[in-house]
């Protein structure tokens, strides 16, 4: 984001005074007997490059003196300050160097400025506070930050917990029936785990507009995302079911209902800002999750025209606009944005727009479930038990195998990480089959997908419902309340995390593909 230097923002404080403020000359106080602040150089809860602040300037409404018996602070440091040699109206306070990803709060207190024709009329006290970016630039590129996030974790079917309905949560708790610790996130990041995807559905604790989120509800999203912070982990936070009011067919068809769902989006977005805006770069926001019109991809939206594409592309700009807007550290913080249902494919039309954005953080959020006959519903009459070159005939989908994530994954890159825009995959994984054989090709086509996105350039999140066993909807690693290993998991976690992590040279996809199951 450009800013002002100092040497300009002084200049036009200069300009401002002198072209329409009206001072005391020669120390006449009979227009004014009160000092008052017109202007500081910096602002309340703004974001500045460590590097570039070395000044603030105070502009005061009359000429000025600077007590020697009282200190202007920068937390509890003292500060050098002057006037300025072209008018005695200008404080100008050096700071000591300052720290990336630190609040600052500078405190001048009552009488440390006084008038320089009256010593006994003084300044009132005056503070601001202002943070700096953290790390600015380690993480600008799509490697950097790949490999921050690396192998995550979904909390899944916890806080995106749905009813579909304003302001009625479910009664008997969360779908996972869990209820996470401090210890689910030290022992994730124990386990090598560096990201935690926390998925939370918010119009459930909304009611009508200004659409308050229920302030409890927030409080224990905070707590999970501080411990989270605590262990050291990263954490990807979005907006989930929401899809119940985020009705994308409606809004694509009918102005006023878009503007209605357009007004509620922002002031959602909004208020997850604010409560997160001093947050450091550990912290991910995700615009959606999987928006669509119920048909996943194949619905209206191949027939209205793009008319849903268009809504969708103009909801994402809206929420990287809402979340810039709040300042701090949301001014530069990574936001992800979702194609139509967080399909790769359709990520890769042309229908899918990127938002623009000053800070140049947008990510690209996908899912990759290819394919779901055998991810997700193998015990379906459709479903399929194998997967991949080595699988029997008749029992792996036709057109879904090695070739088609490399297909898929490739032209991610060319896309979009060739052209300096990140890409992640937000939510990947397969059920727990039934069968020892099938549970092998399972295996083998989760390392497989892990190191494809590695070799891509892109981290990859597994979805975890905390549903334990075999069979369609079965995805459990870790527990939900502590974050040990569950259904005997252990193995093929630490294998998705050296596929999804590794630089070892020896260690390629071809490698993977001549270990396939016999």
């Amino acid at each position: 984001m450009k800013r002002l230097n100092t040497m300009t923002a002084f200049a036009l404080l200069i300009f401002g005074m002198m072209t329409g403020l009206t001072a005391c000359a020669g120390g006449d106080l009979n227009e004014e007997t009160t000092i008052k602040l017109n202007s500081c150089s910096i602002n309340e809860g703004a974001a500045y490059v460590a590097s570039q602040l070395k000044e603030v300037t105070l502009s005061y409404n009359m000429d000025v003196a600077i007590s020697s018996s009282l200190s202007i602070t920068l937390n509890g440091t003292p500060c050098t300050a002057k006037l300025s040699a072209m008018t005695a109206m200008y404080v100008i306070i050096t700071l000591p160097t300052l720290e990336e990803g630190t609040t600052y709060t500078l405190t001048i207190p009552e009488g440390a400025i006084v008038s320089k024709s009256n010593k006994h009329v003084v300044a009132p006290a005056f503070s601001v506070t202002f943070s700096t970016f953290e790390s600015a630039g380690s993480i600008d590129s799509p490697a950097a930050l790949t490999k921050k996030l690396g192998w995550g974790w979904n909390l899944g079917n916890h806080f995106d917990t749905s009813t579909g309905q304003d302001g009625t949560p479910f009664e008997w708790g969360y779908w996972d029936n869990a209820k996470p610790t401090k210890a689910l996130y030290t022992n994730l990041k124990e386990a090598g785990v560096s990201t935690v995807r926390i998925c939370v559905t918010w119009g459930n604790y909304q009611t009508a507009s200004p659409w308050t989120i229920d302030a409890n509800y927030i409080a224990e999203i905070k707590q999970n995302v501080d411990w989270a912070e605590a262990a050291g982990l990263n954490v990807i936070l979005n907006m989930h079911h929401d899809e119940y009011w985020l009705n994308i067919k409606e809004a694509a068809s009918n102005d006023s209902s878009n503007e209605a769902i357009k007004e509620r989006l922002k002031k959602t977005w909004t208020q997850i800002a604010e409560a997160f805006k001093d947050k450091g770069e550990f912290l991910f926001f995700e615009a959606y999750n999987e928006v669509q019109d119920g048909g996943w991809g194949w619905g209206d939206n191949l027939r209205d025209g793009g008319k849903q594409y268009r809504t969708l592309n103009e909801w994402n700009q809206l929420v990287v606009n809402a979340i810039r807007a709040t300042g701090g550290k949301n001014a530069t913080r990574w936001i992800g944005v979702p194609a139509y249902a967080s399909n790769p494919q359709l990520a890769l039309q042309d229908s899918f727009v990127l938002p623009t954005d000053a800070a140049h953080r947008i990510m690209v959020s996908v899912h990759y479930y290819d394919p779901s006959t055998f991810t997700l519903s193998p015990e379906n009459e459709d479903g399929k038990s194998e997967w991949g070159h080595t699988a029997a005939a008749g029992k792996y989908q036709d057109g879904s195998n090695e070739d088609h994530v490399v297909e898929i994954f490739q032209k991610l890159h060319q896309k979009f990480i060739a052209n300096n825009i990140p890409v992640y995959i937000g939510e990947y994984g397969c059920v727990m089959h039934t069968s020892e054989r099938s549970n092998l090709f399972r295996d083998y086509y989760l390392e497989y997908v892990c190191r494809a996105a590695h070799t891509y350039g892109m981290s990859a999140i597994i979805w975890d419902n905390n549903v334990p066993g075999s069979g369609n909807e079965h995805h459990n690693y870790f527990s939900h309340n502590d974050g040990s290993y569950q259904n005997g998991q252990e193995s093929i976690i630490r294998t998705m995390i050296r596929a999804t992590t590794s630089d070892d040279a020896s260690y390629t996809l071809e490698s993977v593909y001549n270990r396939a199951p016999r």
